[in-house]
């Protein structure tokens, strides 16, 4: 007789690992917009669609994020110049 092993996995927890593990990328200076990048995120929302649609609004926020940064940085090396 096998016993079966019943693991249960805290979505929640998954999301925010997922979270902090895309922001690591983003201040290595990845960009997570990039289609040939797999973010965290991603990769949680294609294992588990039961929360894939939370993970996709988080990544799209951060996208939007990374980008106001970026361009906020590209305007500050400009004045710099001058």
């Amino acid at each position: 007789m096998n016993p079966t092993v019943i693991t249960q996995i805290n979505l929640d927890n998954l999301l925010k690992e997922a979270k902090q593990e895309t922001l690591l990328m983003i201040e290595n200076r990845i960009d997570i917009s990039d289609s040939s990048i797999i973010t965290p995120l991603e990769w949680i929302a294609n294992q588990y669609p039961e929360i894939a649609e939370d993970c996709n609004q988080c990544l799209m926020e951060l996208i939007k994020e990374q980008l106001t940064l970026n361009n906020e940085q590209s305007e500050v090396e400009i004045i710099n110049e001058f």
